[in-house]
Order: structure tokens, then C-alpha cells, then sequence
């Protein structure tokens, strides 16, 4: 088959290789369309110290069954969507309610979707492998990924009923918490970003945009009555992005520090604003198994802007147009055709 493969940081090469065999549990998917995600951009750029080279690059995909492991409750042609990781069930977290801090979870993950074909463990079968609607469109059904981690994010959050939310960045993800908080009744949401076509796209939602080459801070004093936002979500996984929005924050608002910083990141705040302005500081990991099917329930009532999400598809063969495109921030996602 067919596939992606990142042989080292900065090179990603069409390879031909053997074809996935199922074990017990698990399925062979023949990907109908596989995104792009910040993720691979990343490691394409600098590797992943848990991502060892060579690796087929991908994980949000959505296909149909082409082989079946032993036990594994699907059928050939059955059109399926999944989760990344496979969250054990009994460990201490898996039982407490927390599935997405499962320590072995990532062990079974689901990687190397920019293929012909990818092969799903049976930890991810069992626990977020779903079958997808018929009048679902592939490109839709695989945004499920995404979308689980920002219904993820959420739930760290306040009711956003008649808030001010300040969300920092204009990407996929944040076009994704754009849509979501407007749905859940946030009385204003203000992107900042760099890239206007993007902040286009929130706009086009309902969204009021500033530009982050501006100074935030006067900026967003204006659009929040001089209070601050009440609700600040940061989804640009820049270091002085994420020191600066606890000081866009009103006393007693809430900063959502979305997007993954470096493990040895320090993040430089000033205490009075947690101690005397009670601004709250919370994060957000990955998403659970219950999140990844609200997500799809979600995505088949038609309540995400999937054509703002999904801007153009490409084959396998196009991959460094593909990534120019990307690294210039001129595409959201792109679907690659396998």
C-alpha cells in the first residue's frame, strides 16, 4: 500500500509498504479521507520525543473496514470513525472517570492514517471505534478527533451563557471553539489572530476578530466593557501567548491553557491576578470516549461548519503543495484522498 512517511524532521516521502494484517480485536481500515492536523506539521518539523522515525504520518481518517481480527464486532464495508488512543478500563484513572489520563492509552493508539490503509488496535476498537452514519460525509465524520478534544476543553469551562469569551488563535481548533460557543450561548466571542482569511471564517460565524499584531490588551478592554473577557481559551501552544492571556482575563474569570506547551515550558504569571483577581487557570488532555461520541452525534446533526474546517483535498502524491500550503497557513485542513 501506499502511505506517508516521515523518515526524518523536514522529510516526508511517498513509500510503498506491506499491507496492515489485523490481530485478535483489531481492523484494517482503507481510509477514505484522511485530515491534516497541527499535530503532523509538528512533528514534520521537529520530531516527537514518543514518535520514533520512520512513521506514517495521520490519525484523524475516516474509512471503511477492509479486514477483521478475530473477535472484533465489525464487518467488511462497514463505514467506521475512531478515537487516537485506547484507554485501558481499570486503571486507577480509567476508573475514576478520567480515561483520557489512562497511562497506557497512547501504547494503542491509532497512527498512520495518511495511507491506503491503517490498521486500528483493539483497545481503540472496543473503546471509540463507531460506525458512521450513511448520510454523513467522510470528511465530517473525521473531524471527530478534534471536535472530542474541544468538547473536552469545554467541559473545564463555566457555562458560557451571556459571557464575553476571548479566544487566542484562528485555526481549525479554535474555528471549532468559535462554532461551539456561539452554539452554547456565549453573549460575545472575539478571536485574535494573525491570519485575516481565517479570522474571516470566525467572523462569517458570528464571531468579533482583532488582530493579534496589534497589542490585545486595549483591544479587548473595549470589546469586554473594560472588564476583560470572562472566559479566555488559548489555542496557539505559543509560550508568550499563553503568559500574556491570564492579563486579558476579568477578576474572577477563567484561562484555559488549550493548547500543549514543551514538558520543560515555565509559564511567567503574576500572582495577584490568580490571589486578589481570582482569575482561574485550568488545562485541558486529550478527551474521553463518551466525548468522541457526543462528538459524532454532533457532527450527523450537521451543527459543525465542516466546509470552513475541510478547505480543499488532495492525493497522497500532492503532499509538499499540500504542506507548503499549510505551513503558510493558507488552508485549515486538508483531506488527503488515499
Amino acid at each position: 500500500m501506499r502511505a506517508l512517511v516521515c523518515e526524518r524532521p523536514g522529510h516526508v516521502a511517498l513509500r510503498e509498504l506491506p499491507e496492515p494484517v489485523p490481530g485478535p480485536g483489531e481492523v484494517v481500515v482503507r481510509v477514505e479521507s484522511a485530515l491534516t492536523c497541527g499535530t503532523d506539521l509538528k512533528l514534520i518539523r521537529r520530531g516527537h520525543p514518543k514518535v520514533p522515525f520512520p512513521t506514517v504520518l495521520g490519525h484523524e481518517y475516516c474509512g471503511r473496514v477492509a479486514r477483521v481480527g478475530e473477535g472484533a464486532p465489525f464487518a467488511v464495508g462497514e463505514r467506521v470513525v475512531s478515537g487516537v488512543s485506547g484507554p485501558c478500563g481499570a486503571c486507577h484513572d480509567c476508573r475514576g472517570g478520567r480515561p483520557n489520563h489512562c497511562p497506557t492509552a497512547f501504547d494503542h493508539a491509532v497512527w498512520g492514517t495518511w495511507a491506503e490503509e491503517t490498521r486500528i488496535p483493539a483497545r481503540v476498537v472496543a473503546s471509540t471505534l463507531c460506525r458512521v452514519p450513511d448520510a454523513l460525509s467522510s470528511d465530517a465524520a473525521a473531524l471527530l478527533d478534534p471536535l472530542a478534544s474541544v468538547l473536552r476543553g469545554l467541559s473545564r469551562l463555566p457555562d458560557p451563557s451571556g459571557r464575553t469569551v476571548l479566544v487566542l488563535g484562528s485555526g481549525p481548533i479554535a474555528l471549532l471553539f468559535t462554532a461551539l460557543l456561539l452554539r452554547r450561548g456565549a453573549g460575545r466571542v472575539v478571536v485574535a489572530g494573525r491570519n485575516a482569511a481565517r479570522l474571516a471564517a470566525h467572523a462569517s460565524l458570528g464571531a468579533e476578530t482583532i488582530s493579534a499584531r496589534e497589542s490585545l490588551g486595549p483591544q479587548v478592554l473595549v470589546r469586554s466593557g473594560a472588564r476583560g473577557a470572562e472566559i479566555v481559551v488559548e489555542t496557539t501552544g505559543a509560550l508568550e501567548v499563553a503568559e500574556e492571556a491570564p492579563s486579558l482575563a476579568a477578576r474572577g474569570g477563567m484561562v484555559l491553557l488549550f493548547a500543549g506547551l514543551a514538558r520543560e515550558a515555565r509559564l511567567a504569571v503574576l500572582a495577584h491576578r490568580v490571589h486578589y483577581d481570582e482569575v482561574t487557570l485550568a488545562g485541558s488532555f486529550h478527551y474521553t470516549p463518551e466525548d468522541t461520541r457526543t462528538a459524532l452525534d454532533l457532527l450527523s446533526r450537521g451543527e459543525l461548519p465542516v466546509g470552513l474546517l475541510v478547505t480543499s483535498e488532495s492525493s497522497l502524491e500532492k503532499h509538499p503543495f499540500v504542506l507548503e500550503r499549510l505551513s503558510r497557513g493558507e488552508e485549515m485542513k486538508v483531506a488527503f484522498r488515499p
